[in-house]
């Protein structure tokens, strides 16, 4: 049986591996001091998102400094009993019969749910008390009140955090892996997946796979139709409910149904605060509800103090909630009609009228070469254009834009810093000044006189993808 495309494509080397060089480094220092003898801290504790590399590194460490490694799915072994039956008397048997050192890996611990499970962690924390060997923790970031639940297991081991995985990584790990399979996929698919991963790079190539297992060529019209991430179905649903709370403990709970990880919530109340907010004492008080919780985030994360990021659920939860007095929440049917008239549109040109689905605005003529310019317009603020229905679709809850807004102008920034260096270079000025003052020159000259264009590219060395930049 093929393979599936995140297994084929599993960084088999540290260097393969994206993102994440600090963590990496600790993991690898930590593991050296075995060498030793048997260190202060037994165990490590990795914990970080999914998808970015967490338990690969692990298996790659275990390889490269000649581990044999035994993998323990924490969840599947909950109890005291069945933990020590599986591990018996291993973590005091340093080697294997083949000479190999030991080490043992409980992954997925999220999976044990504490006080339910009649001792899990307190059976992980007797055997990393009695190790002789080492021991990895690994969980996924799952929100509030894992800091409590963990606290046993931190409490004796080191502490190392993974983050996402850039775009850029993202992005230069998807071009790598259809050159490899020989596959055409339009850039801006490639984009659109490395967006909607979020660092995820399993759920990334699993969607790449999905998209374009059996074709050669993969376009927008076929990305169009794949699905975001499950967790955007339920995200909506969930702040709708949360800023219709009244009281703290309401605004809690529904947050903490959801499962939805704090970082992330963060970033989806911070784009909608101000469409529901929509009273300007309102917004106020909102705003600065959110901006304790982002303190909080930023102390719980220098000084490793898990326990603060409670109260940052509640700041940005119920005191996000309970800012709620006078707003209408019509803050986004607001937002279309200015967005129209920025786009140098009179509003009576369109109709623009919220429906059970969001803000719907149709035109009401024939847009011609217009389209395409008030299309990217909507899109900014999270809109799609309805095909064969003729209309945009502003989502009253929409998925963080300004991290997409500024991945979208990636390439184009690329390009501005690469002619930037060459014209520094050439006029031994800054780089600064270059964007600032020579380039908008530079990009009239390419606009009106091609002559001259030319003869500035060859003196520059621009390369075509900078020249069409310079055009455009």
């Amino acid at each position: 049986m093929t393979q599936p495309w995140s297994r084929l494509f599993r960084p088999n080397t540290l260097k393969e591996i994206a993102g994440n060089e600090k963590a990496i480094r600790e993991l690898q220092i930590w593991l050296k001091s075995w060498d030793r003898g048997i260190p202060q801290q037994r165990a490590v504790f990795i914990h970080g998102p999914p998808g970015v590399g967490k338990t690969c590194t692990v298996i790659v460490l275990a390889v490269d400094q000649g581990y044999d490694l035994m993998e323990v799915n924490a969840s599947d072994y909950r109890t005291k009993k069945k933990l020590e039956a599986l591990i018996g008397r291993s973590i005091h048997q340093r080697v294997t019969i083949t000479g190999k050192r030991r080490m043992i890996l409980f992954d997925e611990l999220e999976g044990v749910s504490g006080r339910q499970d009649h001792g899990g962690i307190g059976a992980i924390v007797s055997i990393i008390k009695r190790t002789e060997i080492p021991v990895v923790l690994i969980a996924t970031s799952i929100g509030e009140k894992w800091e409590d639940k963990f606290k046993p297991l931190r409490d004796i081991s080191l502490h190392v955090e993974y983050a996402r995985i850039s775009f850029s990584q993202s992005l230069g790990r998807l071009k790598r892996i259809v050159e490899d399979l020989g596959i055409n996929v339009d850039e801006e698919v490639l984009e659109l997946l490395a967006d909607r991963s979020r660092g995820d790079l399993r759920s990334m190539i699993n969607d790449l796979e999905a998209m374009a297992l059996g074709r050669t060529r993969v376009t927008m019209a076929e990305a169009s139709g794949a699905a975001d991430r499950d967790r955007k179905e339920y995200t909506p649903d969930a702040l709708m409910k949360m800023f219709s709370a009244k009281t703290l403990s309401d605004a809690k709970g529904i947050i903490s149904s959801a499962h939805l990880p704090y970082d992330e919530l963060y970033k989806w109340v911070y784009e909608n605060l101000p469409y529901v907010l929509d009273d300007a004492s309102d917004l106020v008080e909102g705003m600065e509800a959110l901006s304790r919780a982002d303190i909080y985030q930023a102390r719980a994360r220098r000084t490793q103090n898990y326990r603060l990021i409670k109260y940052m659920f509640d700041e940005m939860t119920g005191g996000v909630a309970l800012a709620r007095r006078n707003s209408e929440g019509t803050g986004l049917l607001k937002m279309a009609r200015v967005k129209v008239t920025e786009l140098g549109f009179a509003p009576h040109q369109f109709t623009i009228i919220e429906s059970p689905d969001g803000v719907k605005i149709s035109p009401n003529r024939y847009l011609k070469d217009v389209w395409k310019r008030l299309n990217e317009g909507f899109r900014l603020m999270g809109g799609h254009w309805v095909r064969g229905e003729g209309f945009w679709i502003l989502p009253y809850f929409r998925s963080p834009q300004l991290i997409w807004r500024y991945r979208r102008t990636w390439h184009s920034r690329r390009r501005r810093k690469s002619i930037a260096k060459k014209v520094a270079e050439k006029g031994h000025i800054s780089m600064k000044e270059a964007v600032a003052e020579v380039i908008p020159l530079l990009k009239i000259i390419y606009a009106e006189d091609v002559s001259m264009a030319e003869d500035i590219s060859r003196m520059l060395g621009l390369e075509d993808n900078e020249i069409e930049w310079m055009r455009s």
